[in-house]
């Protein structure tokens, strides 16, 4: 194959599952988000792992939104802007998420040709404005207007850099696609620092103290240490695998947007009154480690 017939097949691209996917890190992932949001049904489960049909796929970028870990690949669309206002389209309808995203790019009006083409875009824009006033944010400006092309004149000078601008363009769309991948937009952490996403808790009761949440979370949430147990949410994607992945089931995970706030558990070190060896708790009663404990419950 010659450089030119591999230029031009790089400009060409599919959606693609990342290893990131919580499913390919942990065998215990029940994460279904992506099948969730594709009205083409061009996902599916496939030996546990999320399969794109690329003959059903119209690259419609929801999945690339909804993925909690950037984990689908690709080049989310990009939507009509006019004088720094989205503007509504025939598109497919945005989720609150991507209208998050936009509000952080500084493009905080909707404007649409009449009632009916806001009204489709009505259950989004709501809940993207709750969302806003919980960050503290003002919602939406939403209006009817019309976008009209205008007739413009340009000076010697803003035709240069008007030229300039679209060369720019132009040589962008004709980079290798994966070169333009922007699906890592979408992590919302990044937009909204100071606020958490999801409102974790652990039940004291049933933890022992296994440490899986710890080895399986990339974003370092869980950190167990010397006397401590520690949860750091700013970075918490809502992955839910620690969850899935807890064998006694101890996490709790609420949809919540809640400000930035470190829990910090006391970690106590007994001595078990069955077996005389030392453990470490996170109750302040215990008297027997985990494995007496559980050989108790089987007898």
């Amino acid at each position: 194959m010659g450089l030119l017939s591999k230029w031009v097949e790089s400009l060409d691209y599919e959606y693609e599952i990342l290893s990131s996917c919580t499913r390919h890190q942990g065998h215990y992932s029940a994460c279904e988000q992506c099948i969730a949001v594709c009205e083409e049904e061009a996902i599916s489960i496939v030996n546990r792992q999320p399969v794109v049909d690329h003959n059903k796929c119209v690259q419609c970028g929801k999945c690339i939104v909804a993925c909690p870990v950037q984990a689908i690949a690709g080049i989310l669309p990009e939507r009509k802007i006019s004088q720094n206002q989205l503007v509504i389209s025939g598109q497919h309808i945005p989720s609150s998420k991507e209208l998050l995203i936009y509000y952080k790019k500084g493009i905080q009006t909707i404007i649409g040709k009449d009632e009916p083409s806001i009204q489709s875009w009505n259950q989004p824009i709501e809940e993207a404005n709750k969302m806003l006033r919980e960050l503290g944010e003002s919602p939406f400006s939403v209006s009817v207007k019309s976008v009209e092309q205008k007739e413009e004149h340009y000076s010697r000078r803003a035709l240069f850099s008007l030229w300039k601008n679209e060369s720019k363009s132009i040589m962008k769309q004709v980079t290798p696609a994966k070169w333009r991948f922007n699906h890592e937009v979408s992590n919302l952490q990044k937009h909204y620092t100071g606020y958490q996403f999801s409102n974790i808790s652990l039940n004291v009761e049933k933890c022992t103290l296994c440490t899986v949440c710890e080895r399986v979370c990339h974003k370092k949430c869980f950190a167990i240490g010397e006397g401590h147990f520690s949860l750091s949410l700013q970075d918490c994607s809502s992955c839910r695998l620690c969850a899935d992945t807890c064998p006694e089931k101890a996490i709790i995970i609420e949809d919540k947007i809640v400000k930035v706030e470190d829990t910090i558990l006391p970690i106590y070190e007994k001595v078990c009154q069955s077996c005389d060896q030392t453990f470490q708790t996170l109750r302040e009663h215990d008297d027997q480690c985990v494995a007496c404990m559980k050989l108790k419950s089987v007898f």
